[in-house]
């Protein structure tokens, strides 16, 4: 932690979920005070004991209000926007954000949020001189930073293949079950995948196996919508980015109904340990594989978005609305994730 690092201001939107409790934890460490908005200032004042840092500013400003949203983010050099199913809540915060003069990052693992953000905000992120950069989360960070560095350790255009694998077994929170069901049908179907200078949503993967790191037989496999299907190609030479993720998973989401989900505890499991693997496949048979290694889906999240708003507030990525690995230089980047647990590697064949 430096001096410079404790006179950042950062905002976070959410602040009292399962990983706004994580984000305040780790801004604490690193001796930021933040600025908590939100819905309901006793909640926050809940939240900010619980992290350790009750001398936090509260603001009180409603996700309808545009104007209180301004407001409350205006004097923050970054916003984090910590919520559940941004395709229905999340422009409300990064339109205000973007009006208050603030870098912007968030915890969306939204294909069609990260579309919206991309297409519809980078002429306004410009325009107010702040940069954007949306879906840091322990898929979608680590999915864009290796797509980046493994599809340049094959002969281009390379081919991409992404997936975030459980390998605890544990139980996500609530709020993470909630934004599934709103976006059931995009993630049953698998969503987009790029191919051929385009984005396109047939429902079948065209890798329907994977061998798991530590396993030696593969796996069936399933479409995902993962993010950074739509982010690789804006800084890579790919032909091709899918998303998978185990069968099993959508068989699991087949299932998924509202009742099912109330039922679910308000907090994941302690276990959430996942690898992020990204295969990248050149034209001439050569192989790279890039894995990122963690041990909690959550808690992991959050320091990579810190990570991210920390780095926003520097002012040395251009303003716009960009891709992680735009925005940020790969190696640096992951290695500043180690100290966490948080390993990476990329092996070649």
């Amino acid at each position: 932690m430096t001096n410079t690092e404790t006179t950042r201001t950062i905002a976070v939107y959410g602040a009292t979920g399962v990983t706004g409790g994580h984000l305040l934890t780790e801004l604490n460490r690193r001796g930021i005070t933040p600025i908590l908005v939100g819905r309901n200032a006793d909640r926050m004042h809940e939240a900010a004991a619980a992290a350790g840092v009750p001398a936090a500013e509260i603001r009180v400003a409603d996700l309808t209000d545009h104007g209180a949203l301004v407001a409350a983010f205006t004097g923050a050099d970054a916003v984090i926007s910590s919520l559940h199913s941004y395709s229905d809540n999340g422009e409300a915060v990064l339109a205000a954000a973007i009006d208050a003069g603030s870098h912007y990052t968030d915890i969306s693992g939204e294909q069609r949020f990260l579309q919206r953000v991309l297409d519809d905000y980078a002429a306004r992120a410009e325009a107010a001189g702040v940069t954007v950069v949306s879906g840091i989360t322990d898929s979608s960070l680590p999915g864009d930073l290796l797509g980046y560095l493994t599809s340049r350790a094959v002969t281009g255009p390379a081919e991409i293949v992404l997936s975030h694998l459980s390998k605890s077994g544990g139980n996500g929170s609530k709020g993470s079950a909630k934004t599934v069901f709103a976006n059931l049908d995009w993630f049953r179907s698998g969503g987009w995948h790029y191919a051929d200078g385009e984005f396109r949503t047939d429902a079948t993967a065209r890798h329907t196996e994977m061998t798991i790191p530590g396993d030696t037989e593969p796996t069936a496999v399933s479409k995902f919508p993962l993010p950074p299907v739509l982010s690789v190609p804006r800084h890579s030479n790919v032909s091709f980015v899918e998303g998978v993720v185990p069968t099993k998973l959508h068989e699991t989401l087949s299932g998924f109904t509202e009742e099912i989900i109330e039922s679910l505890p308000e907090h994941p499991s302690s276990d959430l340990r996942y690898d992020l693997v990204v295969d990248a496949y050149g034209t001439d048979g050569g192989r790279a594989r890039g894995i990122v290694s963690g041990g909690h889906t959550y808690r992991d999240s959050a320091l990579m978005a810190v990570e991210a708003a920390v780095r926003l507030t520097d002012g040395t990525a251009k303003a716009g609305a960009l891709a992680a690995a735009e925005a940020f230089d790969a190696t640096d980047f992951l290695d500043a994730l180690t100290p966490f647990g948080i390993s990476w590697r990329i092996e070649t064949r």
